[in-house]
């Protein structure tokens, strides 16, 4: 099917479309139908120049005939007959001279408007920032040197869709034209004949001539078309084609004209597009100043992927974004940011890498992966858990640092997937630019965690229990929300040391590290104070409810003493102090001192229990590690 005001041998660029074609609302127009003639006129041209065509003709009539007078009559035999054969025959010499001379004096002023014409387009269009503008320039400023009654201007989109970006009509039966009807490919109608073979085409009859392309249903009238390439050195940019009703209504002026024309347009367009990739460059590297600026404020790998996803979805315009670590040990991925921020505590901690054959090898190959769930060849895992999300597209992008892929990106589309390449381009020189700051930032969480940290436990350090609770104490100020810590000591551990070696001893430590972490939640810190002594930090924890975790972590003792190969399970008891912001006090130094206190008064009453402010909380009785000792020395 054809394209409507197009590339058509029918006439029906001046034809309505009638059910089952394409789009489009032009009425008919018939061969009689009145023309709004725009720009230079032909008729107006040929008016002007009737004067000059007269004087020639009279001019020539008078030299005929005084020269035929001569002949016929033998020659003048009187003075007043010489006088009047001179007289026709220099007066129309003169005649013929001025009309001849009129004419070219005519053709030169129409030249220099023309020509004046052609610099103000070259002029306005190179003043135009954007296609469509420039598009309007070429069809406005071409009506005032070629009379035409619908113009339309192309741009080549690669590898063959000519794309119209401007239509201009000035027959009064256009009310409305879908640019979308008008599109066509290379070698397709006449203009894309003229795309094709990169020369004007210049066609009398539409109808007749077999490159066209007839629209069934329309009828068929009588007009005359004109295509000219855009070329810009050598390179195909566009077309401009002309459409007029009649026949051989375009000639080798107009062709002339309209090639000046689509030569300046070739090369405004070409500049106008080297501008859009010039503000498009640096738009992506204001993008990449910008999160590079963010990532660099902050060494917290959570904070530095959260940053990242957030970019890193506005430059592909992906409704989430998700950042994880690789840990190829495990097989496995670990999460780390989300776009939006809240998304992160609705994911999963760790994504087993089983059954992802797909995001595996984004990761091993370092590749890029695009999925659209209405992809038919769609990896069926990576499409189940997108449907399972309500999300229909989605770009993995690896994050390289060094050379080596540390983990993932995962960009989630409500819609289809994006497929422009210059963006997914710079979402992967992004992501590879996020990627080293987010090493970096893992590097330092590794290293403080080996400064803050004790090696034997996991549990933090002394160091850091201190500058941890300062921080929660001005965060329990700001929320008014309360405030608990807890310091505990293991009951008669030396004699473990003394008994068994400080190796035993170790392993023993180890163990009551793991029970007391399995009693705490997510946001508790715990913290080896030093030997055998521990610290919890409790926030937006009450006096009593921080009372229930010490009971609970006695009675984890309790249940789970420690087993050793070849020997006796040993009892675990320890001696509990709690103090409460704020009643307790009101800094960090305040509340380790008075859970210190409470930790001693414990310890004097008998040990193995928990001293709740004023309140000692006994629990059941259990052997102590001096009783078990006591009794293994009997044995």
């Amino acid at each position: 099917m054809g394209h409507p005001c197009l590339e058509k041998r029918a006439a029906g660029t001046f034809g309505p479309v009638r059910p089952g074609t394409r789009g489009g609302t032009i009425r008919s127009v018939s061969r009689s139908s009145p023309v709004l003639v725009r720009g230079r006129s032909r008729r107006a041209a040929s008016t002007s120049a009737r004067p000059h065509t007269v004087a020639f003709a009279g001019g020539v009539l008078l030299l005929v005939l005084g020269l035929a007078g001569w002949v016929l009559g033998g020659g003048p035999e009187r003075f007043d007959e010489i006088i009047l054969v001179l007289d026709l025959t220099i007066g129309g010499t003169i005649l013929c001279t001025s009309a001849l001379v009129g004419r070219a004096r005519a053709a030169e002023a129409r030249r220099s408007a023309q020509l004046g014409v052609l610099q103000h387009a070259a002029r306005r269009m190179s003043a135009s920032l954007n296609a469509e503008d420039i598009g309007r320039a070429v069809v406005e400023e071409t009506g005032r040197v070629v009379e035409y009654h619908n113009a339309r201007v192309y741009l080549l989109a690669p590898p063959d869709d000519l794309v119209p970006i401007v239509f201009d009509g000035t027959v009064g039966a256009y009310e409305h034209v879908d640019l979308e009807i008008l599109r066509t490919t290379v070698g397709q109608g006449f203009t894309g004949w003229a795309a094709q073979h990169r020369t004007p085409l210049r066609v009398g009859d539409a109808v007749a001539d077999p490159r066209g392309i007839t629209i069934p249903g329309t009828p068929q009238v009588d007009e005359s078309m004109l295509a000219v390439p855009m070329l810009h050195d050598d390179l195909l940019v566009g077309v401009i084609t002309l459409t007029k009703l009649g026949l051989n209504q375009f000639d080798e002026e107009d062709e002339r004209l309209l090639t000046i024309m689509a030569d300046q347009a070739a090369t405004a367009f070409t500049s106008a597009s080297h501008l859009a990739d010039a503000e498009r460059l640096t738009a992506e590297l204001r993008r990449l100043l910008d999160m590079s600026s963010a990532l660099s404020r902050s060494l917290d790998p959570r904070a530095v992927a959260n940053l990242m996803a957030e970019h890193l979805a506005r430059t592909v315009g992906a409704e989430r974004a998700q950042i994880s670590d690789w840990d190829a040990r495990n097989d496995r991925i670990r999460t780390l940011g989300s776009h939006p921020a809240f998304r992160r505590e609705h994911l999963e901690d760790f994504y087993a890498l089983g059954g992802f054959p797909l995001t595996r090898r984004v990761l091993e190959e370092r590749v890029i992966a695009v999925v659209d769930t209405e992809d038919p060849t769609a990896d069926e895992a990576e499409v189940a858990h997108l449907r399972a999300e309500g999300a229909r597209g989605l770009i993995m992008l690896p994050l390289v640092a060094k050379g080596e892929a540390i983990g993932i990106v995962e960009l989630s589309f409500m819609g289809r997937p994006t497929d422009d390449v210059a963006r997914i381009t710079l979402a992967r020189t992004m992501a590879h630019e996020a990627a080293m700051a987010l090493e970096n930032a893992r590097l330092y969480e590794t290293a403080r965690n080996l400064a803050d940290r004790d090696p034997l436990t996991g549990f933090f350090n002394h160091r850091y229990l201190h500058e941890r609770l300062s921080e929660e104490v001005v965060r329990a100020v700001r929320t008014r929300r309360p405030l608990s810590v807890v310091m505990l000591d293991l009951d008669d551990f030396k004699l473990v040391n003394d008994t068994f070696g400080h190796v035993y001893g170790d392993r023993v430590l180890v163990h009551v590290a793991e029970l007391i972490r399995s009693s705490l939640r997510g946001s508790d810190v715990a913290a080896r104070y030093g030997g055998d002594e521990f610290a919890l930090i409790l926030p937006e924890t009450g006096h009593d409810e921080a009372a229930v975790v010490a009971e609970r972590i006695l009675e984890a003792f309790q249940h789970s003493p420690f087993a050793s190969a070849g020997r006796q399970p040993i009892p675990i008891g320890a001696s509990i102090g709690i103090a409460s912001h704020p009643q307790d006090g009101r800094t960090a130094t305040d509340l380790i001192a008075v859970a210190d206190r409470g930790l001693y008064s414990a310890k004097d009453a008998g040990g193995n229990l928990v001293l709740a402010g004023a309140r000692p909380a006994e629990v059941a009785s259990v052997p102590t590690i001096r009783a078990w000792r006591d009794r293994f020395a009997s044995v």
